[in-house]
């Protein structure tokens, strides 16, 4: 990714600093890669040999999972301060910019949930009880790799504790009536992105994510309770809009 491959050049730079028409070789690697992903869905996904690190920042902040979660109730507080009428719900960046533009949110109305999608819902439910009221409108927005999940009972969507959203999206594809090469495509799929392009830019898969936005809006205003009304949009990992976004 763009900035770790900038820090990596700063790095370089620093050590040849001043050294003559310096040529050089950078070798990146991660100790015990191989083995460890043997633990995650690398292979299964193709990918042998090394473990694959995704990031954006080429930063990462170590914190326990009982302060993240704190950190995500005080996000949901502040959210839902001064009477909120309208909030969002993000497992990650996708959809932000809907959020700022589409749905006009300031930043502090919108709450980055990571994977706890059933916790989030559920903090929430309890601080809208606290205050005896409901909230107008909840939005959750992301990708369907992490959202869809719920469809199969999964409300932790980190990939340790959930599996992949595939054969959720293969039901709910089967219930619009999809034939069975395309039922065996989606469960075949190595991940959901590979879905997305697979009916990208047509009115079938527009169709599908609307069908899995309504679904998953359920299933989450049961958790939830006190919100009138939940919203899902779903979003390519490019942040396309998949459904009713278009």
């Amino acid at each position: 990714n763009p900035m770790p491959r900038k820090m990596m050049l700063m790095a370089v730079d620093a050590v040849l600093s001043g050294a003559l028409n310096p040529g050089f070789d950078l070798t990146i690697g991660c100790e015990r890669g191989e083995a460890i992903a043997l633990r995650t869905f690398n292979p299964r996904l193709g990918i042998v040999g090394g473990i694959s690190i995704i990031g954006t920042t080429g930063i990462v902040e170590p914190m326990s999972l009982a302060a993240y979660k704190a950190s995500i109730e005080v996000y949901i507080r502040v959210a839902l301060a001064e009477s909120s009428q309208r909030i969002a719900f993000m497992p990650g960046n996708i959809g932000l910019g809907y959020a700022l533009r589409r749905l006009n949110l300031q930043r502090k109305k919108i709450v980055h949930i990571s994977n706890f999608l059933g916790f989030s819902l559920s903090y929430a439910k309890q601080v809208l009880e606290e205050e005896a009221r409901t909230l107008p409108e909840l939005y959750v927005l992301g990708h369907p790799g992490k959202i869809a999940k719920i469809l199969a009972g999964h409300v932790d969507t980190h990939s340790a504790r959930s599996g992949m959203a595939t054969g959720a999206l293969a039901e709910v594809a089967g219930s619009l009536g999809f034939d069975g090469q395309e039922l065996a495509q989606i469960e075949a799929a190595n991940t959901v992105e590979a879905v997305v392009e697979m009916f990208s830019g047509s009115v079938r898969g527009a169709l599908l994510w609307r069908e899995v936005e309504e679904g998953t809006a359920r299933l989450m205003q049961e958790l939830v309770g006190r919100a009138t009304k939940v919203e899902v949009r779903l979003f390519s990992m490019k942040g396309a809009p998949l459904g009713a976004a278009l």
